[in-house]
């Protein structure tokens, strides 16, 4: 019976949305599915700088003329090579509210702002292993403040429906105070209300 519930929920909502086709700038939200990125940093051991992917997403509301807060997140994830492994990695999970301007222009909206949120960077890093066997490996968990300019560039679909291209450099402070920096590109879908 619940699954009955959901299912007729999750057919509800995008037809609603879709039947809607008011102009309004309430809120807008919606995933970033896509985000490559490149980060650098280095934990003690070695200089660790690689292509990272990631997953998060983002919910705007635009208030008055020009100005839009919200909550953003997600986190990246980079694989490198250490000594004696290939299955190093390191992780940055962030999340918290931002700030900036907005201003649409026919079926574009332009939104430049700024995010300062907590976070945890997770590096497994593996100096030896035997197959599945880890002889010499070190777990850093270090929480952090994460701050990042957002650059944004939203295309209308439809009224309700915007495909989204953003620019962000999420950086924050690894262990002992060592810089982590994770310019990244970050695609997805945005729903608008």
């Amino acid at each position: 019976m619940n699954k009955f519930f959901f299912a007729v929920f999750i057919f509800i909502i995008p037809l609603h949305t879709f039947s809607q086709e008011t102009e309004s700038n309430i809120y807008s939200g919606g995933m970033l599915f896509f985000q490559p990125g490149y980060a650098v940093t280095h934990n003690g051991h070695q200089e660790i700088s690689d292509i990272s992917f990631g997953i998060g997403g983002i919910l705007r509301f635009y208030v008055f003329d020009y100005i839009t807060i919200g909550v953003f997140g997600g986190s990246q994830k980079l694989n490198y090579n250490s000594s004696n492994s290939q299955n190093s990695y390191i992780n940055i999970g962030y999340g918290g509210p931002f700030v900036g301007f907005s201003q649409k222009s026919g079926k574009f909206r332009y939104t430049v702002s700024v995010f300062v949120g907590g976070g945890t960077i997770k590096n497994l890093h593996i100096e030896n292993q035997i197959q599945e066997l880890l002889v010499d490996a070190h777990l850093y968990k270090t929480p952090t403040v994460v701050v990042s300019p957002i650059i944004s560039l939203d295309y209308a679909l439809t009224q309700k429906l915007y495909l989204t291209m953003q620019t962000v450099c999420l950086s924050a402070k690894f262990i002992d105070d060592k810089k982590f920096l994770n310019p990244a590109l970050q695609m997805g879908v945005l729903f608008f209300r």
